[in-house]
C-alpha cells in the first residue's frame, strides 16, 4: 500500500536546472567562479547556504580580490532616500546631522537643501556626488537624501540632534523612506562583460571556496529557464535586454560574442 507523510518539517526539495532546448552543437568554456560572488540564501531556517543553478548568466569580476574571475550577472545597487523632516516649531538654533560616525558642524534651524548637502559633504566619508539634497527649508518643508555614488545600496542611517533648536518642541527626526540595495558592484553588474550561462551545478561546493565550472557560450536554450540576479541578489528570469546581448550578430555591444539562440 502507497503511504504517504504530511509531515511539513521535511526538507525543501531542489533539483538541477534545465536550461537548454538542445544538447546537440553545445560549446562550453572553463572558468573559475568566485564563491564570494554568489549570494548566501536561507534554505530550511539554515541561513548562508549557496546553491548555484544551471542557466544562470555569468559575467566577469573586474574589480577586487576576485578580478578576473566570473560570477552571476546581478543588477547594480538601488539608492536610498532618507528623509528629514520637522515636527513641532522651529523658529531658531541649530542641529546637527551624524552619518557613520561623524557629525557635522551645526546646520542653522532653516537650512535649505543646498546647505545641508555641503555640510553632509564636508564630511570625511562623504564626497561630492555621494548625496543629492531636496525640498526645504528643514524648518518648515521635510528634505530628502538620496545616496549615490560610494554610498548607493543600503546606506547607514543618518541621526539628527535637535538639541540646540529652539522654538515649540522642536525636532527634526530622520526616516528611510526607500531602502537601497547593495547590488553588484564589481563589474558583474555591466554587460560588456558576459560571458554565457553556467552549465556547472554546485549545490554545496562554493561554501568552500571558488570552483572550476562550464560556461555554455554557443547553445540553443529556453530563455524562460534562464536566471539572473536582481540588485537584491535573489534570482529572477532572465530579461530581454540581458538576453538580446546574447544572441548571434549581437556583437557591437556584446564584446562577449556569445550566440545564444532563444526559444
Amino acid at each position: 500500500m502507497v503511504a504517504f507523510t504530511r509531515d511539513l518539517t521535511l526538507d525543501t526539495p531542489f533539483g538541477v536546472n534545465q536550461y537548454l532546448r538542445s544538447t546537440v552543437g553545445v560549446k562550453f568554456e572553463s572558468y573559475t567562479l568566485a564563491a564570494a560572488s554568489w549570494p548566501a540564501q536561507t534554505i530550511d531556517g539554515v541561513a548562508g547556504q549557496k546553491v548555484a543553478q544551471r542557466g544562470t548568466l555569468m559575467a566577469k569580476i573586474t574589480s577586487g580580490p576576485d578580478a578576473g574571475k566570473i560570477g552571476p550577472w546581478q543588477a547594480a545597487g538601488t539608492a536610498e532616500v532618507q528623509t528629514l523632516t520637522p515636527t513641532g516649531t522651529i523658529s531658531g538654533g541649530t542641529f546637527t546631522i551624524t552619518f557613520n560616525g561623524q557629525t557635522t558642524a551645526p546646520i542653522v534651524f532653516n537650512a535649505t537643501a543646498a546647505v545641508i548637502q555641503a555640510a553632509l559633504e564636508a564630511l570625511n566619508n562623504v564626497v561630492p556626488g555621494d548625496v543629492l539634497a531636496a525640498g526645504g527649508p528643514v524648518n518648515t518643508v521635510a528634505v530628502t537624501l538620496t545616496f549615490y555614488g560610494n554610498l548607493i545600496g543600503d546606506t547607514p542611517a543618518v541621526t539628527v540632534s535637535s538639541a540646540s533648536l529652539t522654538g515649540t518642541s522642536p525636532v527634526i527626526t530622520p526616516t528611510t523612506t526607500t531602502p537601497g540595495v547593495a547590488g553588484a558592484a564589481d563589474g558583474r553588474q555591466l554587460t560588456t562583460g558576459l560571458v554565457g550561462l553556467l552549465d556547472t551545478f554546485l549545490p554545496w561546493q562554493l561554501m568552500e571556496g571558488d570552483r572550476e565550472v562550464a560556461v555554455a557560450y554557443d547553445a540553443s536554450c529556453v530563455q524562460a529557464w534562464c536566471l539572473e540576479l536582481n540588485a537584491a541578489g535573489v534570482a529572477v528570469p532572465l530579461a530581454n535586454a540581458r538576453a538580446l546581448l546574447l544572441r548571434p550578430g549581437a556583437d557591437a555591444s556584446n564584446p562577449s560574442k556569445t550566440a545564444i539562440l532563444w526559444s
